[in-house]
């Protein structure tokens, strides 16, 4: 990173990507206590390979392209049908998508004048032989809810059989339209964010993985809730837009863009990733850096933004460069060479806080003060995607806690890391409103989205969850907390021995819930993975309170009998903290298996105050407030409950529930 007076230097260059050629004083280093396992993309390539060459019309808010799909078939059973994903298909009337949404996802409307659909003009078989059309073979299925008016997923049949180490290779020829922008993808005129926008084949799993019985493809429509999951691929894109526009992508660019006849066409590629997204804008500036870790090449970090939002450059730029050094520090090393970050300008907040292979989408706020979380914490969770995502690369549709949970535990656990405790997380217009040392690590900022009924299990598919707000709740805060609590149970070292395992273990392999349990076990103890897996699979809550405190008669003399009460179903050990009149604490350990559990203590008058998980290792309680007992009336549990509904009411807001 370029440094002036210790502050970063921002260099703003009007094209795209001319940073290749400039040299960087002052790289950022890697921290101290670096993680020493350094990851690589594997040395074979995978065997799906994309080839795709695309033009967007602006007039059209359309991108006309063909994609050459090869892919060895890596299974047993020989097959007679491929599946393929066509997402863009989400955005029409009467799709699973906009049944379920009504057309509003996180808090941004669709547009009833610009919908969002793919169109096929061929699908084209080649063999050594020659070329087949096999366009007419496509059949749409809705394998999740048989509504017959859903378009994102569909099979193709094959005209020979596809052997076990078989070939495919088939050419779509497509145009995708693109809506305007409410949902991840679209076009607010002139930015356009191109995110699953080409035909894409469906993720092909092989017996015994993540518990499968039988190989096939994963085969899931796009719902509302859901995000993606394919297989790892190579891809070798070309985009061709108008020459005024500058275009980030996924990957590296292979050659400077070539102008010809009004357009300009770029051209990029990457090895091991499972998707490739891009964004364009004739209005873009592009500030960049890089970060050289402590060994192997420097990665290129690129943001695009606008003029309007050239002020919090500097600020972008280092939470994506300080999140990139805490997970090198703490999992093990990022194996591509490029970040890109997209700031999607004001009227396309809903291309915003999404992550791709190797690019994350941001957003600047309106307002935002110096002491906001604003818009560093999108960046660092969308940055720590690349790994749970981008890298582990989990079953987003079956499979949501693994991505999101882990990636909003992480979140917090750098926010701490690179900020501290000094921001309020509540600000409005920009201003903070409550400046209170409110942790952006604690577990508490996630508890006040919790609610006192649990609908549903954490683990479940995307698109089972009751409702929107029971899946963000659960997948994001509800498995943040449960990883809190699992590492309250084992400790902190141990917690990141077992998420440093798994990265290292898994990256590339798209492991599943009983992959991550065992190296609980492994690392942890027996006893912590049976928590955490009684934790995922129950709809129910954990909650220990303080229950009944009275007197009783002894041979002794006057003792006291407290009895500490568990609600909810989940079982973890707790600790109690006792303290007495004359300044004695004792602290007392209970597993939490029965129903409730007594305490009697030998003092003649009433314990001064009484603590359930007194270091708050159990964030996962859904109710604190029943935790403490005294026999002074403190003033503390009204301001308590003042900040909860506060903050659970900007949570609604920010998660457009």
């Amino acid at each position: 990173m370029e440094k002036e007076s210790s502050k970063m230097k921002l260099r703003t260059i009007l094209s795209s990507f001319i940073f290749l050629f400039f040299v960087v004083s002052s790289p950022v280093n890697g921290a101290s206590e670096k993680n020493s396992f350094s990851l690589s993309m594997p040395d074979t390539d995978p065997a799906l390979h994309y080839a795709i060459d695309c033009t967007f019309s602006p007039s059209l808010s359309a991108i006309d392209g063909k994609v050459t799909i090869s892919w060895r078939h890596p299974g047993q059973v020989p097959l007679s049908e491929i599946a393929l994903h066509l997402y863009q298909n989400a955005f029409s009337p009467g799709s699973t998508f906009m049944n379920h949404s009504l057309g509003l996802h996180r808090g941004h409307q669709a547009s009833s004048m610009q919908r969002g659909y793919v169109e096929i003009f061929s699908i084209s078989y080649h063999t050594p032989e020659g070329s087949k059309d096999i366009t007419s073979t496509l059949q749409y299925i809705q394998p999740d809810d048989n509504n017959h008016l859903d378009q994102t997923l569909a099979l193709v049949q094959l005209p020979d059989s596809l052997q076990p180490e078989q070939l495919l290779e088939i050419t779509i020829s497509f145009r995708t339209h693109l809506p305007a922008i409410f949902a991840r993808s679209g076009t607010a005129e002139p930015f356009v964010m191109a995110g699953q926008w080409y035909p894409k084949l469906a993720a092909y799993e092989l017996a015994g993985q993540r518990g499968r019985a039988h190989e096939g493809f994963n085969l899931h429509q796009y719902h509302s809730n859901s995000e993606f999951f394919a297989n790892f691929a190579n891809y070798d894109v070309r985009i061709t837009v108008p020459k005024e526009y500058i275009v980030g992508a996924t990957g590296e660019e292979v050659t400077e863009p070539i102008h010809q006849n009004g357009e300009k066409q770029y051209h990029f590629a990457q090895r091991w990733i499972h998707d490739f997204s891009w964004a364009a804008d004739p209005r873009f500036l592009v500030y960049h850096d890089v970060f050289q870790p402590d060994s192997g090449e420097p990665i290129m970090v690129q943001l695009f933004t606008r003029k309007e939002h050239a002020h919090m450059a500097n600020r972008q730029l280092e939470a994506v460069l300080g999140t990139l050094n805490e997970l090198q520090s703490l999992f093990g090393t990022y194996p591509y060479r490029t970040v890109t970050i997209v700031d999607p300008p004001g009227d396309a907040a809903g291309a915003g806080g999404m992550e791709y292979p190797t690019l994350i989408t941001g957003g600047t706020p309106l307002l935002s003060h110096r002491r906001s979380m604003e818009p560093e914490r999108v960046l660092v969770h969308e940055m720590i995607h690349q790994y749970w995502y981008g890298l582990v690369a989990t079953n987003e549709f079956e499979e949501p806690w693994l991505d999101e949970g882990f990636t909003t535990y992480t979140e917090g656990k750098i926010l701490s890391r690179l900020y501290g405790d000094s921001r309020s997380s509540f600000s409005l217009f920009g201003q903070p409103m409550l400046p209170l040392p409110l942790s952006t690590e604690s577990p508490g900022l996630f508890r006040t989205v919790l609610q006192p009924f649990v609908l549903d299990p954490i683990d479940l598919p995307a698109w089972e969850f009751a409702s929107s707000r029971s899946y963000a709740t659960s997948v994001y805060y509800r498995a943040a907390l449960l990883l809190y609590s699992l590492e309250g149970f084992i400790g902190e070292e141990k917690m990141f021995d077992v998420l440093s395992t798994y990265y290292q273990r898994w990256a590339f392999r798209h492991p599943g819930t009983d992959d991550f349990i065992a190296i609980v076990k492994e690392k942890g103890s027996v006893e912590a993975a049976q928590f955490l897996r009684e934790s995922l699979e129950k709809d129910s809550y954990l909650d220990y309170a303080i229950g009944d405190i009275s007197p009783v008669g002894t041979p002794e003399g006057l003792n006291w009998t407290i009895r500490i009460d568990r609600r909810g179903e989940i079982i973890a050990p707790v600790d109690i903290l006792i303290v007495h009149h004359n300044g004695q604490k004792e602290l007392y350990h209970w597993s939490g298996k029965e129903r409730y559990h007594q305490i009697q203590v030998p003092y003649s008058t009433a314990p001064l105050a009484i603590h359930i998980d007194p270091e708050e290792r159990l964030p996962l309680d859904i109710n604190r407030l029943n935790n403490d007992w005294t026999q002074e009336r403190p003033w503390w549990p009204a301001l308590r409950w003042t900040l909860f509904l506060t903050l659970y009411y900007q949570s609604l807001l920010t998660l457009g529930l």
